[in-house]
């Protein structure tokens, strides 16, 4: 297996986008335009088609679920409490900034902590390194990934911007910010029509398909460009603290708990570690565009740990296949 040759094509991407708008061949409108179409069409469109087609057939066990899920809820914990309570803007003494923003923006440096590319770079690493036998597996726990994290993040800064209604409308107010998320409601659309058994005519799942093509290509140049106005060098202690939750703390509980915990076998062992360890997803920067926080912070951790992961995950490979 030739990681390399896996990551290599995403970095390219990114330094395309990141090029085009540092020689300002490519301006902030345009790339305003084309962020609006992607994050609001092709992104949606790609969860749906996703969540609608995975197949759920597969026998579900809850200690694979636990064995993965756990320590990213833990990472997820860990990193959120850090931010809290250690980030610059949290530590203002304005009442105001702090009351607004810290939960909104550990939930999100949470996020790029713990969310990890496995469509991207965990399908295809694993398909190498271990055949189409680990699809049943990854199917199983990439479905509900997404749906999860971006569900509990969203309604973390929905409750932060919320914090200073009561009562009732301050419920109507944190729902309608929690489900009004282009995000949320594709993959819950989705997860309603692969359960319910609709069945959408062709040229409905042709059109998604064809809409969904571009998604991650764009969401790559995308945040590659996004990183040419931002000054990532000013939050490189938090982008590199998030780099090591991600692509050290997080597999190696993942290991701990699928292993020595639940005794799981060593192929699954072998996927649930792996797929830990893959880098951020590009999504999560999307996330935080949406809510307006850690921008740079979330747009370095994924660029750094994908070029990380060159040499991570094939360690992790060999450590797992010894």
């Amino acid at each position: 297996m030739n990681t390399l040759s896996i990551i290599t094509p995403l970095i390219m991407v990114s330094l395309l986008g990141f090029i085009c708008t540092k020689t300002r061949w490519l301006s902030k409108t345009q790339l305003n335009t084309l962020s609006q179409f992607t994050f609001s069409v092709s992104i949606p469109a790609f969860l749906f088609y996703q969540m609608a087609k995975a197949d759920f057939s597969e026998q579900v066990s809850p200690q694979l679920f636990i064995a993965f899920y756990l320590p990213v809820l833990t990472c997820y914990a860990i990193t959120w409490l850090i931010n809290y309570f250690f980030y610059p803007i949290n530590r203002l003494k304005q009442q105001s900034i702090t009351s607004d923003n810290k939960k909104a923006s550990s939930a999100v440096f949470a996020l790029s902590a713990s969310y990890s590319n496995t469509i991207i770079v965990g399908l295809p690493v694993l398909l190498a390194a271990l055949g189409e036998q680990v699809l049943g597996i990854i199917f199983l726990i990439v479905t509900f990934h997404s749906a999860m994290l971006f569900t509990l993040t969203s309604a973390m800064a929905a409750s932060a911007t919320t914090n200073k209604k009561s009562g009732k409308l301050k419920g109507l107010i944190f729902i309608k910010k929690t489900i009004n998320n282009p995000l949320i409601i594709s993959i819950l659309a989705g997860l309603l029509v692969n359960l319910s058994g609709i069945a959408l005519p062709n040229f409905v799942w042709d059109s998604l398909a064809l809409i969904s093509k571009p998604a991650i290509s764009l969401a790559l140049f995308i945040l590659g460009a996004s990183l040419a106005f931002y000054q990532v060098r000013n939050t490189f202690l938090f982008i590199s603290i998030a780099c090591v939750s991600k692509l050290i703390l997080l597999p190696t509980l993942v290991l701990l708990t699928s292993q020595t915990i639940f005794n799981l076998e060593p192929f699954i062992v072998t996927v649930l570690v792996l797929l830990s360890a893959c880098p951020t997803g590009v999504n999560a920067y999307l996330i935080a565009s949406s809510h307006q926080q850690h921008q740079q912070t979330t747009a370095g951790t994924v660029v750094l740990s994908t070029l990380l992961s060159i040499i991570t995950i094939p360690l992790w490979l060999s450590y797992m296949l010894q």
